[in-house]
């Protein structure tokens, strides 16, 4: 929960409470509840299931829409929070029929489902490769973290400025999120990929994130203008699409995952050190401190994701909850 809101929030260092030990305490806690509650909401719903990845990550897809939509709203917004360069980053890939821009559906509902949902979900499989396919809270935890992902959203839903989608578009971005959840469904019982009997040539997580780093700096680092938007959108799509091959020709299990996921992180946390925040006045002490610990936060997660453990499961399989075959499967086989 706390990394979803590091990864969300502060390790982009772009709010007001960069650099203050207060705020960033208050805002841990805030955004643990709106982002890393629906995240272990979405993983239990989905692990329960024995759905793979790619179900997992349409249902984050689905809660990045709902956050940017229908919650905070943010993407229909015109002068949301005051926030420097809001209008001019909106006007370079204005979609005027949908009344939003391009470059920010792109940067809020895949920044949700990349560094709000995914990565820290990843991550934290990867400490405990041995509970990544499996259930992780019970009817305490599932009750406390639906309460908090409500309260924190009916607390952003309550301020005005979060009031700025017109009824077509909220309603049409309703019909998204079920679509996403509908399709994820239909995924997750569409998939199936026989076991193996021989283990495949060993991948070196190292080698998946030095792979990935160089992918996603390209993405981030082009201006929000089209050519933003396009680079950013293909090169995410690079590292999916090598992650999906890579899954395939090699023995693949959470360490790898977590490789993938650090290589976004750490970008998102460096080019956090090129800019100062775009709300507020912050010195550049607290706000380089803030970058340093952030950053670290990430690597000592990522580390702690893919260094090796002589307790790894065979990469090859993922064990089903406490001994039952996930719905839909049997035995021999695993979800993706």
């Amino acid at each position: 929960m706390i990394l979803s809101g590091v990864g969300a929030e502060l390790l982009a260092a772009y709010g007001d409470s960069t650099g203050d030990v207060g705020g960033v305490a208050f805002a841990l806690v805030f955004f643990s509840a709106l982002y890393g509650a629906p995240a272990l909401l979405a993983r239990e719903v989905v692990r329960r299931r024995g759905w793979g990845w790619p179900s997992l990550l349409l249902v984050f897809a689905a809660l990045g829409v709902a956050q940017a939509c229908l919650i905070d709203q943010s993407l229909f917004s015109a002068h949301y929070q005051g926030y420097e360069g809001w209008e001019e980053s909106q006007e370079q890939t204005r979609i005027p029929v949908l009344g939003v821009s391009a470059f920010n559906v792109w940067s809020f509902v895949g920044g949700h489902l990349i560094y709000s949902f995914g990565a820290p979900v990843a991550l934290a499989e990867a400490w405990r490769p041995g509970q990544a396919r499996r259930p992780w809270l019970g009817p305490i935890g599932v009750v406390l973290a639906t309460l908090a992902y409500l309260g924190a959203a009916l607390l952003i839903l309550s301020d005005p400025e979060s009031r700025s989608g017109s009824p077509a578009q909220l309603a049409a971005s309703a019909c998204l999120v079920m679509a996403l959840l509908l399709v994820a469904g239909l995924l997750g019982r569409g998939s199936r990929r026989v076991r193996r009997g021989d283990p495949r040539p060993p991948l070196a997580p190292w080698k998946v994130c030095a792979a990935a780093f160089p992918l996603v700096l390209v993405g981030s680092v082009f201006p929000q203008t089209w050519v933003g938007f396009s680079v950013g959108v293909l090169a995410a799509s690079v590292v999916g699409l090598g992650a999906l091959y890579a899954s395939r020709r090699w023995d693949w299990n959470a360490r790898h995952c977590a490789a993938v996921a650090l290589a976004f992180l750490l970008v998102r946390g460096l080019l956090a050190f090129t800019y100062f925040p775009l709300l507020g006045d912050v010195t550049p002490g607290p706000k380089y401190a803030h970058n340093v610990v952030m950053l670290l936060a990430v690597v000592v997660a990522g580390w702690l994701g893919v260094r090796e453990r002589d307790s790894d499961p065979h990469p090859g399989f993922e064990a089903p909850a406490e001994g039952r075959h996930p719905e839909g499967q049997r035995p021999g086989t695993t979800g993706p």
